[in-house]
């Protein structure tokens, strides 16, 4: 999983607008594929925005974690 950069959320919340704006063109156009993706997409945006959320938190308390997997050396 890719870890959102904060520096991105503004371009996130552009890509929220515009993709608030569409549903309702496909809807009248009867692009049902599309307004089906669109709702998926918000939901991913919501996740995203809610992950930023989380990661500011933490770097405002000084808890932001390495999530690397840690590889342990073999036993001598």
């Amino acid at each position: 999983m890719l870890r959102l950069d904060l520096a991105q959320v503004p371009r996130l919340l552009e890509i929220e607008a515009n993709t608030r704006e569409r549903p309702q063109e496909a809807r009248r156009m009867q692009w049902l594929g599309e307004v089906a993706a669109l709702q998926e997409s918000l939901r991913h945006i919501t996740d995203n925005k809610k992950q930023a959320d989380r990661l500011r938190r933490q770097a405002d308390h000084g808890e932001v974690r390495d999530r690397r997997p840690r590889v342990r050396q073999p036993a001598p």
